[in-house]
């Protein structure tokens, strides 16, 4: 070995590396991956078994519940004009859109089914008078004169909540908080506000008048609310209009001799519908505009996108009905007569959808053109979905489609 060996250059003496092949690359990959997943296994199991030896009596399944409430698996379902859902049929069954699902409810319990025919949620409790409503946030279900609310998001129940007296109504806000009128003790009349989160954060009381209905905004800053009590031995509606961060009420009405039949937020502002006529008022609580039933018999009254339609039995033996739209203004904007009893009505967009036995008519609001289909007889009510139509009967419902349906011919 030379005097200058340590200088000499190892480079030759190395072995030379190899280039990796594209097989190799992926099973270094795998294993890498495969030993991420076992120590998230690991992870998984200690925390759990740390959690069931020192917080044991904290866990419960409401906890579960209450994380789930902030979790939704499932992504709203675009459903296709034609798309027909079958289910069980029962008395009383009533549908609503839910993340892009149909959730049915009757007096055995609530079911939502995928457009695929999937059963994502089923169950079930007993209800005399079964009303649900949505806001995006949650799905509330409760019975009229019952004393439990349930809330579900798609797939569970997340929340129950219990009053002590009867629920008359509740109202859902867009920003995901909700607002139910029952009773107190001593009191009549008591609404209750919650948030996104299901705490409560409002509460007002009635001693004297039964709260019939409400309606909470948008933003959930405010509700409005129509109750009745007795005065000299005839029925009075009265009015309120209550902010709930300030927990006060900041305008009020009564109205001797009608019954209460609705409460809506409009465009700038707000109505009342009694058995008499619908009064309209502007956010500054002036009245801007009123509707006068007349003599004419109302047999329903609805608030869609701004435009109030009203349905009225027709005079004679013939069974037909009326129905009429207004705006805001108190103007009305479209009129028609049905010679058969209009079963359910429905505003979307810039048409106007009417089903009697056997026939659904859609009329363009602008041009006033009608189009009949004939539909299954099964058919008796209508969902909106949308920009789509839902057909809804005790077993099926289907999107509706004008390539599905003939046209009815004229006689």
């Amino acid at each position: 070995m030379g005097a200058f060996s340590a200088f000499k250059d190892k480079r030759s003496t190395r072995k030379k590396r190899e280039t990796p092949t594209v097989e190799s690359h992926y099973l270094k990959l795998a294993r890498r991956s495969a030993l991420i997943r076992y120590l998230c296994i690991i992870f998984a199991v200690v925390f759990a078994v740390y959690s069931l030896s020192f917080h044991a009596s904290e866990i419960s399944m409401e906890n579960f519940r209450y994380m789930l409430k902030f979790i939704n698996l499932g992504d709203e379902q675009e459903t296709a004009a034609g798309t027909k859902l079958s289910f069980d049929g029962a008395d009383g069954n009533r549908g609503l859109i839910f993340k892009g699902d149909l959730a049915v409810l009757n007096q055995n319990g609530l079911t939502i089914t995928g457009w695929d025919g999937e059963i994502i949620l089923r169950e079930a409790f007993s209800s005399d008078h079964p009303k649900f409503a949505e806001n995006g946030n949650g799905l509330f279900c409760y019975d009229i004169g019952g004393r439990e609310l349930r809330i579900f998001n798609s797939y569970s129940r997340i929340s129950t909540i219990s009053f002590d007296y009867p629920i008359y109504c509740l109202s859902a806000s867009d920003d995901g908080g909700f607002a139910v009128a029952s009773a107190d003790k001593g009191y009549r009349g008591a609404v209750y506000v919650y948030d996104k989160e299901f705490r409560q954060i409002h509460s007002r009381l009635s001693g004297d008048k039964y709260i019939d209905f409400l309606d909470l905004s948008e933003d959930g800053s405010e509700y409005i609310s129509a109750a009745h009590h007795s005065k000299g031995g005839n029925i009075v509606t009265h009015l309120s209009r209550t902010n709930v961060s300030e927990g006060n009420v900041t305008f009020e009405q009564s109205f001797q001799g009608e019954i209460p039949l609705g409460v809506h937020f409009i465009e700038n502002g707000y109505c009342l519908m009694t058995s008499d006529r619908v009064r309209l008022f502007d956010n500054d609580n002036n009245l801007t505009g009123e509707i006068d039933f007349g003599s004419k018999k109302l047999l329903s009254g609805k608030v869609l996108d701004n435009r109030i339609l009203l349905t009225y039995a027709m005079e004679g033996l013939s069974g037909g009905t009326e129905t009429i739209i207004y705006n805001t203004n108190a103007e009305v904007t479209f009129d028609h007569n049905f010679p058969a009893a209009v079963s359910d009505s429905m505003i979307i967009g810039n048409s106007y959808y009417a089903l009697t036995p056997g026939v659904l008519s859609v009329f363009d609001l602008e041009t006033d053109e009608e189009i009949a289909y004939t539909v299954p007889t099964s058919y008796s009510s209508l969902i909106n979905n949308d920009e789509t139509l839902i057909l809804f009967s005790e077993n099926q419902a289907e999107v509706f489609s004008s390539d599905s349906f003939e046209i009815k011919e004229d006689n």
